[in-house]
């Protein structure tokens, strides 16, 4: 089970045990966009398309410690808040390159490159908005002064200069604001406080853009409000977090909707009836949904849980339609789960997932080994398997989307103290941009910031991950005694291919004596056989076996030598 608060930073990059021969049942490749059979349990693992990023991250500003919470984007430029005193140059080292920033700072997506945009906030930001017009940027937290000026838990900036916007002067009381959304002329904010304007509201509020008047609209929740987004095609409000009910109404726990102009609560909405993260009193607080996300047809959100009632309804991933809240699919990969983004065609969360063979992806290993990041069809692709843990909600037969084999390698960070690495996600176009604490990715210095595009600079690089003296195999004669020699090994991974082609290579021979594909990921590596039907006599043979992903990337094996036995 996860934890928000005091989460193991440890990780072991484990091997799958070696099984079966050549294609292992349950690693189908097939295109993104092929249509699955709903019965399919679990859902086809898929090989990346066009419309995955690589794995390769890409040179990105970085925060000299500290961590990046929220994101968002307005065209190409990226806000990034948190808790950090400084940015640092893309691939700078530590300490090095630095520039003063105060808890945001804002980068072009396509660069890389900082801008000048330098608000100076003297607390931690944990929410970010784009008013709908891109004219201002909302931020919310723990904070009471914004470039001098006081300004408590919530303010307005100009996306440019990073100036105060001139008339919005609300103020919010209590510990934070820790979610925002914004519809129109109106500003919504979610958190932990008692107030608004100086007048009673609890954990709920909205103003009015043009002048920070408090407006009517006040539901209340009985714990933390931590995300919030607008129905694209709706008239409500979708709130995440830490709470048991809204404006009492039970039914709504850790997750609900309510209408944008009056409050009022959207008994109609249905991801409330399934996703229902708090289930009881000592629960209240221990589980909820982190981060929503939407695109032009869904809603989307992330699930933690820790300590709380068993079983927990769910820790992973859901997607819900937009307008009605029908659940269209769920990801219950376990581990707590923290920013989620969708293109539209693929959804991309940040976890610490440890258990994910419900949805195609990895079982639970013996030495428990923790990955952060997944990427989704944004449709379903078939139904969960039956989940074998009994701490957490069985949701087998469930509609559920096909991951895609992309599992970048992160080095968790520990200044939250949660042991975590990436915590929020925005993009744009074929970019993302993931924010959190992580130290380093694909063991590159990338800290706090990194890109990840489906064009890279100078194509995709990353290529399948052992070679050498690392990956090798055993070479005999064919056991029926016809001529040629059988070389076997296991078969390699990519951190962002599942089918791999292999060539085997004859000392003396320039071409390859023999080709075959098969799938593989980190944790289910079958064998590969392949068969040189040219050797017709004794002659000892060396041999070696190359491992190329789609981009054409890489890898050799090491020797392989083969002598007749006399």
């Amino acid at each position: 089970m996860g934890n928000i608060f005091a989460l193991k930073r440890a990780r072991k990059a484990a091997i799958g045990a070696v099984v079966g021969a050549l294609v292992v049942s349950g690693l189908v490749s097939i295109g993104g966009g092929a249509a699955v059979a709903a019965e399919t349990s679990p859902p086809p693992l898929l090989q990346r398309d066009a419309d995955v990023v690589t794995s390769d991250p890409i040179p990105t500003v970085q925060i000299d410690d500290g961590y990046v919470w929220a994101q968002t984007t307005i065209g190409s430029t990226v806000y990034a808040v948190g808790e950090f005193d400084n940015a640092r140059e893309p691939k700078a080292a530590p300490g090095t390159a630095l520039t003063a920033r105060s808890n945001v700072l804002a980068y072009d997506i396509d660069t890389g490159a900082l801008l000048p945009f330098a608000p100076q906030v003297n607390g931690v930001i944990k929410a970010v908005a784009a008013s709908p017009d891109g004219t201002r940027i909302y931020i919310g937290g723990s904070f009471n002064s914004v470039n001098g000026k006081d300004r408590w838990n919530i303010a307005a900036l100009d996306p440019t200069t990073g100036e105060l916007a001139p008339g919005f002067v609300p103020s919010i009381g209590g510990s934070g604001v820790y979610a925002l959304a914004t519809s129109g002329t109106s500003v919504y904010a979610g958190g932990l406080f008692t107030q608004g304007n100086r007048t009673a509201r609890k954990n709920l509020a909205a103003f009015d853009a043009s002048n920070g008047t408090l407006l009517p609209w006040a539901p209340t929740t009985d714990q933390q409000v931590d995300a919030m987004v607008m129905d694209p095609a709706g008239a409500d409000t979708i709130i995440g977090g830490r709470f048991s009910q809204i404006s009492g109404n039970t039914a709504l726990r850790g997750i609900g909707a309510v209408d944008k102009t009056t409050g009022a609560v959207d008994t109609a909405w249905q991801t409330p009836s399934a996703i229902n993260s708090v289930r009881a009193t000592r629960s209240t607080g221990r589980t909820g949904i982190f981060s929503l996300a939407t695109d032009a047809t869904g809603v989307y959100g992330t699930a933690w849980s820790y300590g709380a009632v068993q079983p927990t309804n769910l820790e992973g991933a859901f997607a819900a339609e937009a307008g009605t809240g029908k659940l269209r699919w769920v990801a219950d990969c376990l581990g707590d789960h923290y920013g989620v983004y969708s293109t539209g065609e693929v959804v991309y969360t940040t976890s610490h997932t440890h258990a994910c063979r419900t949805v195609g992806l990895q079982p639970e290993q013996r030495q428990t080994t923790y990955r952060y990041s997944e990427a989704f069809t944004a449709d379903a692709r078939g139904t969960l398997g039956h989940q074998p843990n009994v701490n957490y909600r069985d949701w087998a037969g469930t509609p559920a989307p096909s991951a895609y084999a992309w599992t970048p390698d992160w080095g968790v960070g520990q200044t939250t103290g949660m042991g975590q690495a990436g915590l929020s996600i925005t993009g744009t176009g074929n970019m993302i941009s993931v924010g959190g604490e992580f130290r380093s990715v694909n063991n590159g210095q990338f800290e706090g910031l990194v890109r990840f595009s489906t064009t890279p600079p100078g194509g995709a690089k990353d290529k399948p991950r052992l070679s050498g003296d690392d990956w090798t195999g055993s070479a005999e004669g064919n056991a029926d005694g016809s001529a040629g020699v059988t070389v076997t090994l296991p078969a390699n991974w990519d951190r962002d291919d599942l089918t791999l082609s292999y060539e085997l290579h004859r000392a003396d021979s320039a071409t390859p004596v023999a080709t075959t594909t098969a799938d593989a990921t980190w944790w289910n590596r079958p064998l590969v056989i392949l068969v040189d039907e040219t050797a017709t006599d004794d002659t000892p043979r060396e041999y070696t076996v190359v491992a190329k992903d789609a981009d054409g990337n890489v890898t050799a094996s090491g020797g392989i030598t083969w002598i007749a036995p006399h």
